[in-house]
C-alpha cells in the first residue's frame, strides 16, 4: 500500500456509525459508489475491496455473500417504513444465547431460530450461566429446547466453571465465522473473553432490581479465536423483528410444516379452516397451543413484511383471502340444514 492509489481485499470486522474497521487497512470510510440499500452497505464478516489515497482508507467494492443475518429495523422509523438492518455477513454457525434464568423463553427462541434459518448458518442453542441450576432442572430446560428446535445442538455452558466450553470450541472450526445472538445480560461478552483466553469485552453485572443485563457491547465486532475461528459480538437484541420469508419460518416449525401437508386446502392458515391438520393436533394434544399461537404470530408477522417490501406479495395474498372464503361458502352450501 505504498502507491498513492492501491486496491486491496479485507474483512470487516467492525461496524461504527460512520466508520468502518478492515482487516488489513484500519480505519476506512465509505466511496462515493457504495451509498445503496442497507444490504448493500458491509456489515461485520464481509470481504470488501477497499483502497488507500494517501492517508484516507476508502470501501469501494463488495464481494458476493453466502448469507447475510438481517432483520427489519425497530424503533423509530418515519412512517411506518418497512427497512431492512443487516447484522452480520458470511456466517457460519449462528449461537442462540439464553441464560437459565428469567431470560429462558422458548417463544423468543422460535424467533431466533426463523433468523437463523433465513441467514443460511447453523443455528446453536447456548444455555449459560448453566453452574446457577440444579442439574435435573438444566436437564429438563435443554429437554424443553428440543421440542422447539428439532434436531437443532443445545450446549449447556458455564464461563465460572468451565463446563460446555470445549465443546462449544469444537463446535467452532478453524475457519467458521459464529455469531452470538441474545438479549443484554445473558453473557455473551463473558463468553466470547473465555474463547479467545482474553478480556475482549467488556462485562459488566446483571442489576439487581431487575434481571437485566446492561449493553456492555456497543458494537458488533468480529473476533479472532486462538485456533482460527472468528465470532460475532452484538449488542443485546431488545428487539427482534423478523426480516425472513416463509421457508425460514417452516425450517423454524417443521412439525407444523409436516401437518400442514395434510391439510385440506394448500394455503391453509389453521385458523378456523374445514380440515385442517394442524388444529386437529392441538385438539389432540399432539401440538401445543403456544406453539401454534407463536407460528401465527411469526406468519402475520412475515406475510406483512411482504406486502410492505413486494406489492405482488400483497395482491397474492388478498386473492388467497378471496379463494379461502369462496371455498367456505361452498362448503357451507354442502351441508345440510
Amino acid at each position: 500500500m505504498s502507491s498513492e492509489s492501491d486496491t486491496f481485499r479485507a474483512r470487516v470486522t467492525a461496524v461504527h456509525k460512520n466508520r468502518w474497521e478492515i482487516d488489513p487497512g484500519g480505519s476506512a470510510v465509505l466511496g462515493a459508489r457504495m451509498d445503496g440499500a442497507p444490504s448493500e452497505i458491509p456489515v461485520v464478516g464481509d470481504w470488501v475491496t477497499a483502497e488507500v489515497h494517501g492517508s484516507l482508507c476508502r470501501i469501494i467494492g463488495l464481494e458476493p455473500r453466502h448469507g447475510l443475518l438481517t432483520r427489519k429495523r425497530p424503533g423509530d422509523v418515519a412512517h411506518d417504513a418497512v427497512v431492512e438492518q443487516p447484522i452480520a455477513a458470511n456466517v457460519d454457525l449462528a449461537l442462540l444465547t439464553m441464560a437459565i434464568d428469567d431470560d429462558y423463553s422458548l417463544r423468543r427462541l422460535e424467533r431466533y431460530l426463523t433468523l437463523a434459518w433465513d441467514s443460511g448458518a447453523t443455528p446453536i442453542v447456548i444455555l449459560t450461566k448453566s453452574d446457577l441450576a440444579p442439574s435435573a432442572h438444566l436437564s429438563d430446560l435443554m429437554t424443553s429446547v428440543d421440542t422447539v428446535a428439532f434436531g437443532v445442538r443445545c450446549i449447556a455452558t458455564s464461563t465460572s466453571t468451565g463446563v460446555g466450553l470445549d465443546e462449544l470450541r469444537r463446535a467452532l472450526e478453524p475457519g467458521m465465522v459464529a455469531v452470538l445472538l441474545g438479549s443484554s445480560g445473558v453473557g455473551k461478552s463473558s463468553l466470547v473473553n473465555a474463547l479467545a483466553g482474553t478480556d475482549r469485552q467488556a462485562v459488566t453485572d446483571v442489576r439487581d432490581f431487575d434481571g437485566k443485563g446492561r449493553h456492555t457491547t456497543t458494537s458488533r465486532q468480529l473476533v479472532p479465536l486462538p485456533w482460527g475461528a472468528y465470532i460475532v459480538d452484538t449488542p443485546g437484541l431488545r428487539e427482534l423483528q423478523l426480516w425472513a420469508d416463509e421457508e425460514a419460518l417452516a425450517s423454524s416449525f417443521p412439525d407444523i410444516a409436516e401437518l400442514a401437508d395434510d391439510c385440506r386446502f394448500r394455503d391453509c392458515t389453521h385458523g378456523s379452516e374445514p380440515g385442517c391438520a394442524v388444529l386437529s393436533a392441538v385438539a389432540d394434544g399432539s401440538l401445543q397451543e403456544e406453539r401454534l399461537e407463536n407460528w401465527r404470530r411469526l406468519h402475520r408477522e412475515l406475510t406483512y413484511l411482504a406486502r410492505r417490501v413486494n406489492p405482488a406479495a400483497a395482491r397474492a395474498e388478498r386473492q388467497k383471502w378471496k379463494s379461502i372464503a369462496r371455498a367456505r361458502r361452498a362448503l357451507n352450501k354442502q351441508r345440510p340444514d
